[in-house]
């Protein structure tokens, strides 16, 4: 899958399908690496890695890459070279470009790393590094799971309420069948509304995780792969 928007940019922002790639074996596998590097026609460049804590941090890749990026969960550069690269089998991948400074991010939006704040991090970091505007900001909220197969306890809805307040948490959560839904893509939405995103620069996806042609820990449990997701300049 693919973000139109961001294409007709000049920029690629994929989504991978189970059919594809299970993407923990890019990591792990020299020939899965070059299947989707070849697949994707991305054979001259080169993927960065994150080791995924669920944590808030941001790494700024410039010219020297590392292997591994331990304890990170998202990525900012203006480095043309690069693919950016996390994956997925319940959470949200947030993708960011800014159109005026050329710069690319991408992170890992899980309820706890969108609880914490990376979308906001990673917006901060592309002003602190870029001087990015927020109004120069494009965002991709990828596909995730949908609150109709995110059904959460009351502790959870709890802590989203004393931290956030009544005016987000009624438009995030919702009652199905006696139980809490949360929407994590709505959330997400709503807090990069907050810190100055345009609703007409965020970009979302009606598909959802749950989906048989995506992997999925909610419907797999631990035999779920996961997802890829990938931003690069064309």
């Amino acid at each position: 899958y693919e973000i139109e928007e961001f294409d007709n940019l000049g920029i690629k922002a994929i989504y991978t399908t189970k059919d594809l790639i299970d993407s923990r074996m890019i990591k792990e596998n020299a020939v899965s690496k070059d299947r989707i590097k070849k697949l994707l026609d991305i054979e001259d460049k080169i993927i960065v890695f994150p080791s995924q804590t669920h944590s808030t941090n941001i790494e700024i890749i410039e010219e020297k890459i590392k292997d591994l990026y331990l304890e990170t969960d998202g990525f900012i550069t203006k480095n043309k070279n690069i693919v950016l690269f996390t994956q997925y089998a319940v959470c949200l991948p947030i993708y960011a470009y800014d159109k005026k400074n050329k710069a690319i991010g991408l992170c890992h939006g899980g309820w706890k790393g969108s609880f914490n704040g990376i979308q906001k991090n990673m917006i901060a970091k592309m002003i602190s590094q870029y001087g990015s505007l927020v109004e120069d900001i494009i965002i991709g909220l990828g596909i995730g799971i949908s609150k109709e197969n995110y059904p959460v306890g009351e502790e959870f809805f709890d802590l989203f309420y004393k931290k956030y307040g009544k005016e987000v948490t009624k438009l995030v959560f919702c009652i199905r069948n006696n139980r809490y839904h949360y929407d994590n893509i709505e959330f997400n939405k709503q807090i990069l509304l907050k810190i100055g995103i345009k609703e007409e620069n965020i970009i979302t996806s009606n598909s959802c995780t749950y989906r048989d042609e995506f992997h999925s820990y909610r419907r797999d449990g631990d035999l779920s792969g996961r997802n890829g997701a990938f931003i690069y300049f064309k």
